[in-house]
């Protein structure tokens, strides 16, 4: 489950480097870095993820910075709203976002710490948290 959630900060970057919205992009300091070392990794299954970890010795600290809190993140997340990720979102766990969706979906149902650690995301993803 971990690694689907590190797929999170994965699938941040194909949505950015896939022409998002100027605004999502103004948010994510990895757009320019992305399309220039893995403009040619086609996304899916971690290949983006993998040209991130092989390329980030050469991309910008703001972007370095903002991937490895975003797989920080992916990992809080799991731990505070894993029991409502397996009960109630385990159909989208090939597609993280979704997973995000689905818990704001669910939000009623959440503990007071996955409320609390959904809450923390706002601004920071492209399908905004509610």
């Amino acid at each position: 489950m971990i690694r689907l959630f590190l797929a999170l900060a994965a699938s941040v970057l194909i949505l950015m480097a896939a022409g998002a919205p100027a605004s999502a992009q103004m948010n994510n300091p990895c757009a320019g870095d992305i399309a220039k070392f893995c403009s040619m990794v086609t996304p899916g299954g971690g290949r983006l993820l993998q040209c991130y970890e092989q390329n980030k010795s050469q991309m910008s600290a703001d972007c370095v910075g903002w991937v490895e809190v975003l797989k920080a993140n992916a990992q809080q997340l799991q731990a505070a709203c894993g029991d409502m990720i397996n009960s109630r979102c385990a159909f989208e766990k090939g597609d993280p976002l979704a997973v995000v969706n689905c818990l704001q979906s669910n939000y009623i149902d959440l503990s007071m710490g996955c409320r609390n650690k959904l809450n923390s995301f706002k601004g920071m993803y492209p399908l905004p948290v509610q």
